[in-house]
């Protein structure tokens, strides 16, 4: 089956192109079972790149933000300290001190509001989730193919076995986009009420 990213429908029409000549009488019922089993198969694999994909994405987000946020909070610590000193070389650089903790603040709040280190943890823990659902299901499937009876009992475990797979594929990832979406809105709320509550008051 032709590869697609996960997000295009595109790949729906790609799995069904790769089904739907499947012949179902008892003579090619075994391999047309085989057949749609890994059709599902690919669609899970597509998944799992897809995340592997957005949570190298999300790691540099964060490790950039927090790396940023982590320079620019130090030297706004360290400016005041040596504005404090008895040098007067450096008596006006503790009003930089502030500037440079508000580039800190920034810096976190974007990681945050981007989906930094909390889309690359909830990335991690979605692949590993699709990895061991593909990994129980194919162990599944073969212990099935090692056993199969020909008979019409057998192939409904077999299209059972299939159901759930496809089934409990997208049980994760709609999870996992309802996490994301629930994320998105609470760090926007966030930002927003920061923005407002920082908004100079107009005179009266």
């Amino acid at each position: 089956m032709k590869q697609f990213r996960p997000e295009d429908p595109r790949r729906l029409c790609a799995f069904k192109n790769a089904t739907q000549g499947l012949q179902w009488d008892k003579e090619h019922l075994p391999e047309s079972l085989d057949h749609l089993f890994r059709a599902v198969d690919d669609l899970a694999t597509a998944e799992v790149k897809y995340y592997y994909r957005r949570r190298t994405t999300r790691a540099w987000i964060s490790g950039v933000s927090r790396s940023a946020a982590w320079i620019s909070g130090t030297i706004g610590l360290l400016l005041p300290l040596l504005a404090a000193t008895t040098n007067p070389e450096f008596k006006g650089w503790a009003q930089y001190g502030y500037a440079f903790l508000a580039v800190a603040a920034s810096c976190l709040g974007a990681n945050s509001l981007f989906g930094g280190t909390e889309g690359h943890i909830r990335f991690v823990s979605t692949q590993l989730e699709l990895e061991k659902l593909i990994t129980k299901a194919r162990v599944s499937w073969y212990r099935y193919l090692a056993t199969e009876v020909n008979n019409a009992q057998s192939y409904d475990a077999g299209f059972s076995l299939i159901q759930d797979y496809a089934n409990d594929l997208h049980t994760t990832t709609i999870s996992e986009t309802g996490l994301w979406g629930e994320t998105i809105m609470k760090e926007l709320a966030k930002y927003q009420k920061d923005i407002d509550s920082n908004k100079p008051q107009s005179g009266l």
